[in-house]
């Protein structure tokens, strides 16, 4: 329920519309929106008088936002799919940085790496308990994200996953996991729960695992690096995309190329993603 009205909340905001000059608004993926954040606000130092409304919502919300124009600058973790292309011709994406999806667990658990067969079966619920894949003899607890964010997609496309929603869970066969709203809210519950899995943003999992009390798994026997997703040895990574309706102008074109030139990417290399440049 808390879910649904802080979506409400969200979209009652974002319907008001964004035409008032010194006013950027965006919504979309949670993974985008801390760069963005940190990006506006370091903007704002030579642009005082500008003001952001940064809402979240997921990658769909994103796309959806900005390609009816309820929001000047719509984010995607993923890639435009081609029903979305088809549906929102006049749709421009511009490349903030690429990001890669690592999968986390508790501190305490005493695995370190998965293969991809097995991160399917932990999913689908095939494998129930942690020490059929080398852990401690406790249950698995899964934890998503909902399916409208770019996270999910591209982890549940990657391990040939479909959940279905049921009674604030997602169900992969059988394997049932607590949805979170957010990344930061999954990776709180893996946190303060050692029997927990979840997976995250390279980047916001990083920063996270800083605290001690969640690790990042190598998978397949590689490590989630930097210098891993920009060569393709590690696969599960995807853009980090900014999103206007038909070619931005004025202040949102100022911004957008803000963020695509130096400041900004380092802003953004710093909070853990790959930058552009």
């Amino acid at each position: 329920m808390n879910r649904l009205i802080v979506l409400a909340g969200i979209t009652a905001m974002l319907s008001v519309g964004s035409a008032d000059a010194g006013v950027i608004t965006s919504a979309g993926s949670t993974t985008v929106q801390p760069a963005m954040k940190a990006c506006a606000k370091a903007y704002k130092k030579s642009h005082a008088d500008m003001q952001f409304i940064i809402a979240g919502g997921g990658s769909s919300k994103g796309v959806k936002t900005a390609a009816r124009g309820k929001v000047d600058i719509g984010r995607a973790s993923r890639a435009i799919k081609d029903k979305e292309a088809v549906a929102h011709p006049d749709l421009k994406t511009f490349k903030l940085a690429t990001d890669g999806v690592v999968l986390v667990i508790n501190a305490a658990n005493t695995i370190s790496a998965l293969s991809s067969a097995q991160v399917e079966q932990l999913f689908k619920g095939e494998v129930d308990n942690w020490q059929a894949v080398g852990g401690p003899d406790a249950p698995v607890k899964l934890i998503s994200m909902g399916t409208e964010h770019g996270t999910y997609e591209l982890f549940s496309h990657h391990f040939h996953l479909k959940g279905v929603e049921s009674d604030g869970n997602l169900m992969f066969d059988h394997g049932q996991a607590w949805i979170a709203f957010s990344q930061d809210i999954a990776l709180e519950k893996v946190a303060h729960d050692k029997n927990a899995i979840t997976f995250a943003s390279v980047g916001v999992a990083g920063e996270f695992a800083q605290n001690g009390d969640v690790k990042l798994l190598n998978l397949d026997g590689v490590e989630p690096t930097t210098e891993n997703v920009v060569n393709g040895t590690y696969k599960l990574s995807r853009p980090l995309l900014l999103l206007t309706r038909g070619a931005p102008s004025g202040e949102i074109k100022d911004f957008i190329d803000y963020m695509q030139a130096a400041e900004c990417q380092s802003i953004v290399k710093e909070l853990g993603y790959i930058p552009n440049l």
